[in-house]
């Protein structure tokens, strides 16, 4: 980590007008400059453009973004600039233009590598390059554009490859043992986003864009582990039978797909002392699902990246160690409670981390209403300035929460090793002051239950589930609750704030028996903190108690013990 002078001077270039190979090629060299000290920045600007919005699915159309998100989401660089410049007395200078800033730091340029237009994929392999030989990954229109620098091509990748499996097969067998160990990058150049090229750059992470997912049998396999019939889970979880099936699986997409085969290799070789990481996102030719089957099978924990920019700025800021805090007072049951709490979906992308929640962390409402933030703490180690501005802001009512399914994204029943992922997630969230953590699957089988339990280091509990897909339970393991949210279920999560909120209001007037605890998971692309406020206002019974995570969980684990008691006399 650097240490910054009383006035650290960086530039700022403007990228938001710049086409898709000038952003790689900014972001390569932002990634080489900041290697030593957070020196460049990049401003992307507002994301009116809706492919900037989008992956496979319209998270972001036309209509919800003016109408709901743009204003309280801004400029996210800009933000986040002002704050760094109130914080560490930065001063700023603006670069006229790429060439300029690429003249300003000729020093730290060898060369140049020019990537295939005709092959988007060697994109990845030119960013590879300019990591490990410090050289800026160009077009030939580029190149041509800074031949007054006397810039020399190192490489030329046209016609190289004819299709993206050789071309990873290549990468794999050159350039992998070269790269930063215990890490992995799926960047998709279909999708045309380089914000988290710098930080592949500076770290020198091996980057790849191969499907997850080959459709059939295999695919099935892994989705009934995941999310199957409950008792059928349960049988095989129990007998131990889940290995073998995932084993199959994995091997039978593989003989479907080279693609697959290729990328279960790539994964599977991925080592590391503290559980393997992969960043990035999907390709345009599978979706987030099999994505995270396949990753987590093969024993990968997923730190989403997509539009997640200026992270190797972010990482070389030094943190102070601001931890987040709980309350100290002890929560009281209400025997006729109606508990709910409600947490902000998608917090462990280092986009929504970056953006301040896509904006909610702004709200000016901000602080009155109990409620759950998803976070990514492994930023803990990442990008320890930008956790601290959540931590260090933070009111009494704000509770950092872990996002799914602890220190990193990953589907439990199918982690090849949950019990190491379990204690790394102990010791990230403990070093964040993380206590309660979104695990993925809301009715895990008793096994994966009595993992999370057992290894649960200093964590309260886990609140269960990005969507219910069959049951939602509430478990007390140990003296650990283990809370599943009630709402949304599978076919709700894109429902707009308003019905979803209806939904809610009726499963409040429903309940016969107290206490009652209500968790509800809220997508974020759909549901901001502004529609909760205005959902709590409206609120008459005085027995409905809007609570914190933690505080929900304490009071499930009082109530479920007390029935524990009861049962045992």
């Amino acid at each position: 980590m650097s240490q910054l002078t009383d006035y650290h001077s960086i530039i700022v270039l403007d990228v938001s007008h710049f086409n898709y190979a000038e952003r790689v090629c900014a972001g390569a060299l932002q990634g080489l400059v900041n290697r030593t000290s957070p020196s460049i920045y990049l401003d992307y600007g507002i994301y009116d453009d809706p492919t900037a919005r989008r992956t496979n699915e319209d998270f972001l159309d036309d209509e919800i973004w003016y109408s709901k998100y743009r204003d309280l989401l801004g400029n996210q660089d800009q933000r986040n600039l002002d704050y760094y410049c109130e914080k560490y007395k930065l001063v700023i200078t603006s670069a006229v233009n790429l060439k300029e800033l690429i003249t300003a730091n000729i020093d730290k340029i060898s060369g140049l590598v020019i990537w295939d237009e005709d092959l988007p994929d060697t994109v990845n392999i030119a960013v590879m390059l300019a990591a490990q030989e410090n050289l800026l990954p160009v077009t030939v229109s580029i190149a041509d554009q800074l031949s007054s620098t006397g810039l020399v091509i190192k490489h030329d990748l046209r016609k190289r490859w004819s299709d993206r499996v050789s071309l990873y097969r290549w990468a794999f067998k050159n350039l992998f043992s070269k790269c930063k160990p215990g890490y992995l990058a799926c960047i998709e150049p279909g999708w045309q986003r380089t914000e988290f090229l710098d930080y592949v750059v500076q770290e020198k992470i091996f980057v790849y864009s191969l499907t997850s997912t080959s459709g059939g049998l295999g695919n099935k396999l892994l989705l009934l582990l995941a999310f199957g019939p409950p008792q059928l889970r349960e049988f095989l979880f129990a007998l131990s039978l889940d290995g073998l099936i995932r084993k199959f699986a994995l091997l039978w997409m593989g003989l479907r797909s080279t693609e697959v085969k290729l990328s279960n290799r790539i994964q599977k070789a991925v080592k590391s002392r503290s559980y393997p990481t992969i960043f990035g996102w999907h390709t345009c030719r599978d979706d987030e699902l099999s994505f995270m089957l396949q990753l987590s099978s093969n024993g990968l924990r997923l730190v989403p990246t997509h539009m997640a920019g200026n992270f190797s700025f972010h990482a070389k800021l030094p943190s102070t160690g601001t931890k987040h805090k709980q309350p100290g007072s002890q929560p009281v049951l209400d025997p006729q409670g109606i508990y709910l709490t409600f947490t902000l979906s998608d917090g462990d992308q280092l986009m929504m981390m970056h953006s301040g929640e896509l904006g909610n962390w702004y709200s000016p409402l901000r602080g009155s209403v109990p409620f759950n933030w998803e976070t990514q703490p492994l930023l803990t180690e990442i990008a320890p300035a930008l956790l601290e501005k959540y931590t260090s802001s933070a009111t009494d009512n704000d509770c950092l929460i872990a996002g799914p399914s602890g220190a990193g994204y990953i589907v439990p029943p199918l982690a090849l090793h949950l019990d190491d992922y379990m204690k790394e997630t102990a010791r990230i969230c403990e070093q964040s002051g993380i206590h309660v953590v979104t695990t993925y699957v809301a009715d895990p089988p008793a096994r994966v239950l009595r993992s999370l339990a057992k290894y649960h280091g200093g964590l309260q509990g886990f609140l269960a589930g990005y969507a219910v897909v069959t049951r939602s339970s509430a478990n007390l393991i140990g003296g650990i609750p283990i809370i599943a949210n009630q709402f949304p279920k599978v076919d709700q999560i894109w429902l707009r704030a308003e019905d979803l909120l209806v939904k809610i209001r009726e499963e409040i007037s429903n309940q016969k028996t107290f206490p009652v605890f209500i968790g509800v998971h809220l997508f974020a692309y759909r549901t901001t903190y502004d529609d909760i406020v205005r959902f709590a206002n409206e609120i008459q019974n005085q027995h409905v108690h809007i609570v914190r995570g933690d505080e929900f969980l304490e009071l499930a684990r009082l109530h479920l013990q007390g029935n524990q008691k009861r049962s045992s006399i």
